[in-house]
Protein backbone atom coordinates (compact mmCIF):
# COMPACT_ATOMS: atom_id res chain seq x y z
CA UNK A 1 0.00 0.00 0.00
CA UNK A 2 0.80 3.55 -1.09
CA UNK A 3 1.11 5.33 2.41
CA UNK A 4 2.21 9.05 0.62
CA UNK A 5 -1.55 10.42 1.50
CA UNK A 6 -0.16 10.67 5.04
CA UNK A 7 2.40 13.40 3.74
CA UNK A 8 -1.09 15.01 2.46
CA UNK A 9 -2.08 14.82 6.16
CA UNK A 10 1.03 16.63 7.61
CA UNK A 11 2.99 13.17 8.26
CA UNK A 12 6.80 14.04 7.74
CA UNK A 13 8.35 11.07 5.29
CA UNK A 14 9.94 9.69 8.44
CA UNK A 15 6.97 9.37 10.09
CA UNK A 16 5.38 7.46 7.52
CA UNK A 17 7.96 5.55 7.28
CA UNK A 18 7.95 4.28 11.02
CA UNK A 19 3.84 4.11 11.13
CA UNK A 20 4.08 1.92 7.71
CA UNK A 21 6.69 -0.44 9.11
CA UNK A 22 4.55 -0.60 12.41
CA UNK A 23 1.76 -1.56 11.10
CA UNK A 24 3.06 -4.29 9.05
CA UNK A 25 5.51 -5.95 11.61
CA UNK A 26 3.00 -5.30 14.42
CA UNK A 27 4.52 -4.84 17.94
CA UNK A 28 8.14 -4.85 17.38
CA UNK A 29 11.42 -2.79 19.24
CA UNK A 30 12.92 0.46 18.17
CA UNK A 31 15.58 -1.61 16.97
CA UNK A 32 13.81 -3.58 14.54
CA UNK A 33 11.76 -0.30 13.38
CA UNK A 34 15.49 0.94 12.58
CA UNK A 35 16.55 -2.21 10.19
CA UNK A 36 13.29 -2.23 8.65
CA UNK A 37 12.71 1.79 7.71
CA UNK A 38 16.21 2.38 7.02
CA UNK A 39 16.35 5.29 9.54
CA UNK A 40 19.14 6.39 11.63
CA UNK A 41 18.22 5.17 15.11
CA UNK A 42 17.67 8.90 16.34
CA UNK A 43 15.20 9.56 13.64
CA UNK A 44 13.53 6.72 14.81
CA UNK A 45 13.00 7.71 18.20
CA UNK A 46 12.61 11.35 17.29
CA UNK A 47 9.27 9.68 14.84
CA UNK A 48 8.06 7.31 17.85
CA UNK A 49 7.81 10.41 20.08
CA UNK A 50 6.15 12.32 17.74
CA UNK A 51 3.14 9.26 16.72
CA UNK A 52 2.82 8.75 20.61
CA UNK A 53 1.82 12.52 20.83
CA UNK A 54 -0.17 12.28 17.84
CA UNK A 55 -1.85 9.10 19.66
CA UNK A 56 -0.80 6.74 16.79
CA UNK A 57 1.76 4.80 18.21
CA UNK A 58 1.45 3.25 21.72
CA UNK A 59 4.16 1.70 23.50
CA UNK A 60 4.57 -1.34 26.20
CA UNK A 61 7.54 -2.59 28.64
CA UNK A 62 8.29 -6.00 28.88
CA UNK A 63 10.99 -6.41 31.24
CA UNK A 64 13.80 -4.21 30.01
CA UNK A 65 12.37 -4.31 26.69
CA UNK A 66 9.98 -1.50 24.75
CA UNK A 67 8.28 -2.38 22.07
CA UNK A 68 6.28 -0.01 19.97
CA UNK A 69 3.38 -0.87 18.23
CA UNK A 70 0.44 1.15 15.49
CA UNK A 71 -2.57 1.83 16.95
CA UNK A 72 -6.23 1.14 15.20
CA UNK A 73 -6.06 3.46 11.71
CA UNK A 74 -9.22 5.00 13.29
CA UNK A 75 -7.09 7.32 15.39
CA UNK A 76 -5.72 8.85 12.15
CA UNK A 77 -9.49 10.37 11.80
CA UNK A 78 -9.53 10.64 15.71
CA UNK A 79 -6.18 12.84 15.35
CA UNK A 80 -7.74 15.10 12.41
CA UNK A 81 -10.59 15.94 14.72
CA UNK A 82 -8.20 17.03 17.37
CA UNK A 83 -5.94 19.21 14.35
CA UNK A 84 -9.36 20.61 13.27
CA UNK A 85 -10.51 21.92 16.68
CA UNK A 86 -7.29 23.46 17.28
CA UNK A 87 -7.26 25.11 14.03
CA UNK A 88 -11.03 26.03 14.81
CA UNK A 89 -10.01 28.09 18.33
CA UNK A 90 -6.38 29.47 16.80
CA UNK A 91 -8.95 30.96 13.64
CA UNK A 92 -11.44 32.16 16.84
CA UNK A 93 -8.65 34.53 18.18
CA UNK A 94 -7.26 35.48 14.75
CA UNK A 95 -10.78 36.79 13.79
CA UNK A 96 -11.38 38.17 17.59
CA UNK A 97 -8.52 40.63 16.85
CA UNK A 98 -8.93 41.41 13.32
CA UNK A 99 -10.29 44.06 13.76
CA UNK A 100 -7.78 45.55 15.90
CA UNK A 101 -4.95 43.99 13.28
CA UNK A 102 -6.45 46.22 10.31
CA UNK A 103 -6.66 49.49 12.31
CA UNK A 104 -3.10 48.48 12.93
CA UNK A 105 -2.03 48.52 9.23
CA UNK A 106 -4.08 51.34 8.47
CA UNK A 107 -1.45 53.86 10.70
CA UNK A 108 1.60 51.92 8.78
CA UNK A 109 2.83 53.56 5.73
CA UNK A 110 2.94 51.53 2.31
CA UNK A 111 4.87 52.07 -0.83
CA UNK A 112 5.79 50.23 -3.80
CA UNK A 113 8.43 51.07 -6.12
CA UNK A 114 9.33 50.27 -10.23
CA UNK A 115 12.05 50.83 -12.11
CA UNK A 116 11.25 50.46 -15.86
CA UNK A 117 13.81 50.74 -18.30
CA UNK A 118 14.32 52.40 -21.65
CA UNK A 119 11.69 53.02 -24.43
CA UNK A 120 9.95 50.38 -23.53
CA UNK A 121 9.54 50.70 -20.09
CA UNK A 122 8.42 54.46 -20.31
CA UNK A 123 5.03 53.07 -22.71
CA UNK A 124 4.44 50.83 -19.95
CA UNK A 125 4.53 53.73 -17.60
CA UNK A 126 2.27 55.47 -20.80
CA UNK A 127 -0.04 52.46 -20.78
CA UNK A 128 -0.03 52.97 -17.06
CA UNK A 129 -1.51 56.47 -17.03
CA UNK A 130 -4.85 55.57 -18.93
CA UNK A 131 -5.73 53.02 -16.45
CA UNK A 132 -5.02 54.59 -13.58
CA UNK A 133 -5.00 58.43 -13.90
CA UNK A 134 -8.28 59.05 -13.60
CA UNK A 135 -9.45 62.77 -15.29
CA UNK A 136 -6.12 64.64 -14.93
CA UNK A 137 -2.35 63.54 -15.65
CA UNK A 138 0.24 66.25 -14.55
CA UNK A 139 3.79 66.96 -15.18
CA UNK A 140 6.57 68.99 -13.97
CA UNK A 141 9.77 69.71 -16.42
CA UNK A 142 8.40 68.11 -19.40
CA UNK A 143 10.94 68.44 -22.15
CA UNK A 144 8.06 67.93 -24.85
CA UNK A 145 10.30 65.35 -27.09
CA UNK A 146 8.19 61.72 -26.52
CA UNK A 147 6.38 62.24 -30.04
CA UNK A 148 9.89 62.49 -31.11
CA UNK A 149 11.47 59.37 -30.09
CA UNK A 150 8.20 57.19 -30.33
CA UNK A 151 5.95 58.91 -32.83
CA UNK A 152 3.69 56.18 -33.79
CA UNK A 153 3.54 54.80 -30.12
CA UNK A 154 2.70 58.79 -28.98
CA UNK A 155 -0.13 59.04 -31.51
CA UNK A 156 -1.71 55.94 -30.53
CA UNK A 157 -1.72 56.71 -27.01
CA UNK A 158 -2.42 60.43 -27.16
CA UNK A 159 -5.56 59.26 -29.19
CA UNK A 160 -6.58 57.00 -26.64
CA UNK A 161 -6.23 59.53 -23.75
CA UNK A 162 -8.46 62.02 -25.39
CA UNK A 163 -10.79 59.26 -25.70
CA UNK A 164 -10.62 58.59 -22.12
CA UNK A 165 -10.70 62.40 -21.35
CA UNK A 166 -7.93 62.25 -19.45
CA UNK A 167 -6.42 66.52 -19.24
CA UNK A 168 -2.99 66.40 -19.16
CA UNK A 169 -1.26 69.92 -17.41
CA UNK A 170 2.25 70.53 -18.37
CA UNK A 171 4.59 72.94 -16.64
CA UNK A 172 7.28 72.44 -19.40
CA UNK A 173 11.26 73.29 -19.11
CA UNK A 174 11.57 76.75 -21.01
CA UNK A 175 13.54 75.00 -24.01
CA UNK A 176 9.86 73.15 -25.06
CA UNK A 177 8.57 76.64 -26.19
CA UNK A 178 6.77 76.22 -29.69
CA UNK A 179 6.83 72.49 -29.86
CA UNK A 180 3.90 70.69 -31.28
CA UNK A 181 3.50 69.00 -27.68
CA UNK A 182 3.20 72.26 -25.61
CA UNK A 183 -0.34 72.25 -27.64
CA UNK A 184 -1.97 68.93 -27.31
CA UNK A 185 -6.10 68.75 -27.40
CA UNK A 186 -7.45 68.38 -23.95
CA UNK A 187 -4.17 69.86 -22.45
CA UNK A 188 -2.98 73.23 -20.72
CA UNK A 189 0.57 74.23 -20.86
CA UNK A 190 2.42 76.34 -18.79
CA UNK A 191 6.99 76.97 -18.65
CA UNK A 192 8.80 77.21 -15.52
CA UNK A 193 11.35 79.37 -15.01
CA UNK A 194 14.77 79.01 -16.96
CA UNK A 195 16.87 79.30 -13.84
CA UNK A 196 14.77 76.09 -12.88
CA UNK A 197 17.04 73.40 -13.97
CA UNK A 198 15.84 69.45 -13.23
CA UNK A 199 17.05 66.59 -15.25
CA UNK A 200 14.08 64.53 -14.77
CA UNK A 201 10.51 64.93 -15.17
CA UNK A 202 8.24 63.92 -13.00
CA UNK A 203 4.95 62.57 -13.81
CA UNK A 204 1.74 62.80 -11.46
CA UNK A 205 -1.33 60.43 -12.09
CA UNK A 206 -3.25 58.11 -9.97
CA UNK A 207 -1.60 57.15 -6.52
CA UNK A 208 1.61 57.44 -8.31
CA UNK A 209 5.04 59.74 -8.89
CA UNK A 210 7.17 58.65 -11.91
CA UNK A 211 10.40 60.47 -12.52
CA UNK A 212 11.52 60.54 -15.79
CA UNK A 213 15.41 60.71 -16.38
CA UNK A 214 16.65 60.96 -20.51
CA UNK A 215 19.92 60.25 -21.18
CA UNK A 216 19.70 61.53 -25.21
CA UNK A 217 16.69 59.03 -26.42
CA UNK A 218 16.78 56.79 -23.37
CA UNK A 219 14.30 57.35 -20.61
CA UNK A 220 14.86 55.41 -17.61
CA UNK A 221 11.84 55.47 -15.36
CA UNK A 222 11.46 55.35 -10.94
CA UNK A 223 7.62 54.52 -10.08
CA UNK A 224 6.56 55.61 -6.38
CA UNK A 225 2.95 54.17 -5.89
CA UNK A 226 1.68 55.45 -2.64
CA UNK A 227 -1.51 57.86 -2.16
CA UNK A 228 0.07 60.19 0.33
CA UNK A 229 3.38 60.93 -1.54
CA UNK A 230 1.39 61.53 -4.68
CA UNK A 231 -0.89 64.38 -3.20
CA UNK A 232 2.50 65.71 -1.75
CA UNK A 233 3.44 66.51 -4.96
CA UNK A 234 0.23 67.70 -6.54
CA UNK A 235 0.43 70.68 -3.90
CA UNK A 236 4.22 71.07 -5.50
CA UNK A 237 2.63 71.03 -9.20
CA UNK A 238 -0.09 73.70 -7.73
CA UNK A 239 2.24 75.40 -6.35
CA UNK A 240 4.63 75.97 -8.99
CA UNK A 241 1.76 76.48 -11.81
CA UNK A 242 0.55 79.49 -9.98
CA UNK A 243 3.97 80.60 -10.41
CA UNK A 244 4.59 79.77 -14.10
CA UNK A 245 3.91 81.35 -16.91
CA UNK A 246 1.80 81.18 -20.05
Amino acid sequence: MDFGFLQELGFTKNEVKIYSALLNLGSVTAGRITFESGLHRSRVYEGLNRLLEKGLVSSIKKGNVTLFEATDPEKIVDYLDEEKAKLDAKKKIVEKVLPELREFKKTKPTAEARILQGVEGFKSMRRDVLKYAGKEHLLIGAIAREDEVMPLFFKQWNRERIKRRIKLRFLHKSLARGKPMTKLKLSESRFLPENIINPAVINIYGDRVVNVLWKDDYPLCFMMINKDIAEAYRNYFGILWKSSSN
